[in-house]
């Protein structure tokens, strides 16, 4: 489920009244991000992100119910974002560049905001959790994405014809998640080495496309 912020009451006859809110709003977000990725969410108290934000912890109850609800709001932000980064830029390239696209800016993305790493310390359990359901709904989409890439090389003859295009969607997506997942776990027993990433890519590079694109 959504999680869908308070926000007070609108008065359309001022505008400039809805502008100043929504920036308090938006500074409270920025600080919650700030403070959950230094502190993860145990750590991370509703004063601080208040002080953090410049407005009073009143003010901040106002928009959202308590810390959990911040917390699940500012995650979800994050794996838009994260979602919107993995859509492929430009629409004439091939299916198999549009999916390493995909993969490496994927990776890219979860090296670059430390965010993510720090949701998953101190309670990975916990934590874990909380993604996997504030990214639940996501997961179908993301492989219809994939799937769709997949099928418009079948239709230009770049990939096999015979290619079951929902298996190796699922397969793809998989492997996505896992590698995007080692760069933001960091775990040195699961390194995102960039030599493994190449591997990676190079067997997809590989194992899809029709015996004359190969």
């Amino acid at each position: 489920m959504s999680a869908t912020p308070i926000r007070p009451s609108p008065d359309a006859s001022d505008t400039p009244r809805q502008e100043a809110s929504e920036r308090r709003r938006r500074s409270i977000l920025d600080a919650a991000r700030a403070c959950f990725g230094e502190s993860g969410f145990a750590g991370a108290t509703i004063g601080r992100i208040a002080d953090r934000a410049g407005v009073s912890n009143g003010l901040l109850y106002r928009f959202f119910r308590n810390k959990e609800h911040l917390f699940e709001v500012v995650l979800e932000e994050v794996i838009r974002d994260w979602v919107r980064e993995m859509v492929p830029r430009d629409a004439n390239q091939s299916a198999t560049d549009a999916l390493e696209g995909m993969f490496r800016r994927s990776v890219e993305f979860c090296r670059a905001h430390p965010l993510l790493p720090a949701l998953l310390r101190d309670d990975p359990t916990l934590q874990l959790a909380r993604v996997g359901s504030a990214s639940r709904d996501r997961v179908q989409p993301h492989r219809d994405l994939v799937a769709g890439i997949l099928s418009r090389g079948v239709a230009a003859g770049e990939l096999r014809a015979e290619l079951d295009v929902a298996a190796p969607a699922d397969v793809l997506c998989q492997l996505q998640s896992d590698y995007s997942g080692r760069a933001y776990r960091r775990d040195p027993a699961f390194p995102d080495d960039p030599a493994i990433i190449d591997a990676v890519v190079a067997l997809m590079r590989n194992a899809l496309p029709a015996s004359s694109a190969s």
